[in-house]
């Protein structure tokens, strides 16, 4: 973007992070937080609450807190909630470089904040994080998501007001990229991937290069994109996205209040079995270049979707639930523990067609990779 020395950042100040100047005061709100004593007894078992509030309140960092609560409530979650987890591709990455990782998207928080953990052990940094501002309810959830690196995304609107506020937007992550040097995370589509299909919407692409002050595809390059793709064995918010596409596709479906903190909480405290993290070449301006006739946006989304699609690591799950649906067998596959454990929960929701789409949720990463 190449901001001009007379810049002023304050321009963004409606949907960017704190600073470190706001750190002490956002740490104090936590400190106060009704359930801080229970996420310190989880993070950190052997410790004293008073003791975690000290050394909370002499936090006056971003980079402070992130390398200390943030990234050892994760490894916690990781140990607690996971049989494992797995990362590949990081030397893909050059030292040094900002990077726009677009990724597949199918937990609330976890998706971005396991990127995060990896970038602070083999980078030193992590990255911005783009948010949706409905998951921004709570004011304590604000507090700890702009401790964190979130770049607000504001959803709804006008038409004219939505684009201009997603103008905003590819300006500020143009300018973390180009001329902070920081690298940002953002989903390649608005909302999880209830139905296992990990699709990139090309209006993602089209909004990465609003930002920009010349040709689309120089914008792109000078964003290094970088697809993601993030695996989980089993989903704990499966049954609540089943419910939710089924109800969507009835007409009927009203999200509640608390539905998105409910999915936060689930996705975090829920048993994930493996976890994988892969991360994928870099885009090349060869790669953004469309073919004559073919819109940029639809391209640079193809391209990311087969790069997606290439580093998503099919589980024991997914090859279950193909199996389950189609009839055919995928020997060492899977074990019929597995088979057993996926059936009793698609058979705990309440009717045919929501078994259905639960397993259709597991089945479509085997479907859609290549050779099936």
């Amino acid at each position: 973007m190449n901001m001009s020395s007379s810049f002023d950042p304050s321009v963004f100040d409606d949907i960017r992070p704190y600073r470190d100047d706001e750190m002490p005061q956002a740490m104090r709100r936590v400190a106060e937080w009704e359930l801080f004593p229970q996420i310190v007894r989880f993070i950190y078992p052997d410790m004293s609450v008073d003791e975690a509030r000290r050394r909370l309140l002499a936090i006056d960092t971003v980079h402070g807190f992130q390398s200390t609560f943030m990234v050892d409530a994760i490894r916690r979650i990781v140990t607690e909630t996971t049989d494992g987890f797995t990362a590949g591709g990081l030397n893909n990455l050059r030292r040094g470089v900002p990077y726009l990782f677009v990724s597949n998207h199918r937990d609330i928080t976890l998706d971005a904040f396991l990127l995060q953990m990896l970038l602070l052990e083999h980078r030193g940094q992590t990255s911005h994080v783009v948010f949706g501002q409905n998951l921004l309810a709570m004011p304590i959830i604000e507090v700890l998501f702009r401790s964190n690196k979130l770049v607000r995304m504001a959803r709804g609107g006008s038409p004219r007001a939505f684009y201009e506020s997603l103008r905003h937007l590819s300006q500020y992550l143009n300018h973390l990229v180009v001329d902070e040097r920081q690298s940002v995370w953002i989903a390649q589509k608005n909302g999880r991937a209830k139905d296992g299909l990990d699709t990139t919407a090309p209006a993602i692409v089209k909004m990465l290069t609003l930002g920009g002050t010349g040709d689309p595809v120089d914008t792109l390059e000078h964003l290094h994109l970088v697809p993601m793709s993030i695996s989980y064995e089993w989903d704990p918010c499966d049954a609540m996205k089943a419910v939710e596409l089924y109800k969507s596709r009835s007409g009927s479906y009203v999200k509640a209040p608390d539905e998105d903190v409910k999915s936060v909480v689930t996705g975090i405290i829920g048993a994930k079995g493996k976890v994988h993290l892969e991360i994928g070449r870099p885009l090349t301006r060869r790669d953004l270049l469309p073919p004559d006739g073919v819109d940029l946006a639809d391209h640079v989304a193809a391209v990311l979707d087969s790069r997606i699609r290439d580093g998503y690591r099919l589980m024991p799950t997914n090859y279950a639930a193909y199996s389950l649906l189609t009839g055919k067998t995928a020997p060492g596959r899977y074990t019929q523990r597995t088979r057993d454990n996926l059936m009793a929960r698609a058979n705990a929701l309440p009717n045919a067609d929501m078994r259905q789409l639960l397993l259709e949720m597991y089945a479509n990463p085997v479907l859609s990779s290549r050779g099936n």
